[in-house]
């Protein structure tokens, strides 16, 4: 009796020492990835993250105070973040980011969808279109310092995002590139900064479509303030003229407009 009573606490025991040697493992595994975080150049870190480190530390304090993320004993927040940002910035299968950050799939997978969950818990906290005059005044001053247009309070287009083949509706998302696609509608002021988002429609959803369907159209018609030939030309909606006459001043606004513009196509970039 007394050796199987000794048997069974140094299994016991055993068990609790490989339980220890693993949590160390972890915990070194996990010190080694924060090093190596700090040891890469700025250059480097900006260019596979799409924001420079104190950006990075930031939306790692706004995730850790505002929303429900959290860290765990083998990866922290940071680590999460890091991880979801890879996918996010590369466009890389998430074996590939698995390898870099040294996780399995699985454990990427799960990153990717914590981190994006908090991520839509304070979209409405930084993706706001102007509500107030001087909101919208601060916009106007911003396009016409740059390009000379007035009146402007953001450029708009939409844009395909890739998706997984949708269990439902296949034909809304099917585009004629032979993908499954969103058909994501932007709007961003003269700064790049994107102040709204419709990710409503699928790929076969027409820009026009899109617009006459959402939110913003609405507000834009109360507001009647002052874009791209997919849209219909409004008085708060302005568009370029196909075909204008060299020299005209049809000509002239559609040069203008086209440089406005181009502010969507580089937020997208």
């Amino acid at each position: 009796m007394s050796r199987m009573w000794t048997a069974l606490m140094l299994e016991a025991a055993d068990a609790e020492a490989k339980k220890m040697s693993r949590q160390r493992m972890l915990l070194q595994r996990l010190k080694n990835r924060e090093r190596l975080l700090q040891k890469i150049p700025e250059w480097q870190f900006r260019a596979h993250y799409r924001l420079n480190k104190e950006e990075f530390h930031s939306l790692c304090d706004e995730l850790r105070h505002n929303t429900s993320l959290k860290g765990s004993k083998t990866t922290s927040l940071e680590l999460k973040v890091l991880t979801a940002l890879s996918f996010y910035a590369m466009g890389s299968y998430q074996k590939g980011v698995a390898n870099e950050v040294h996780m399995n799939q699985k454990s990427v997978s799960r990153c990717i969808r914590e981190v994006t969950k908090a991520l839509n818990e304070i979209t409405n906290k930084w993706i706001q279109f102007s509500q107030t005059s001087t909101q919208r005044t601060k916009i106007k001053q911003g396009f016409y310092t740059k390009f000379n247009f007035p009146g402007v309070i953001g450029a708009i287009d939409c844009t395909h995002v890739a998706i997984v083949r949708p269990a439902a509706d296949v034909p809304c998302f099917y585009y004629r590139k032979g993908f499954h696609f969103l058909n994501v509608q932007i709007v961003c002021d003269s700064d790049l900064r994107i102040t709204n988002v419709n990710a409503k429609f699928g790929g076969a959803s027409h820009n026009s479509h899109i617009w006459a369907s959402s939110r913003l159209q609405s507000h834009m018609e109360a507001l009647q303030l002052s874009g791209d030939s997919g849209y219909p030309q409004r008085i708060y909606l302005m568009t370029p003229i196909l075909n204008a006459e060299p020299g005209s001043r049809g000509e002239n606004y559609t040069r203008v407009h086209v440089k406005a513009r181009n502010c969507i196509e580089r937020a997208f970039g």
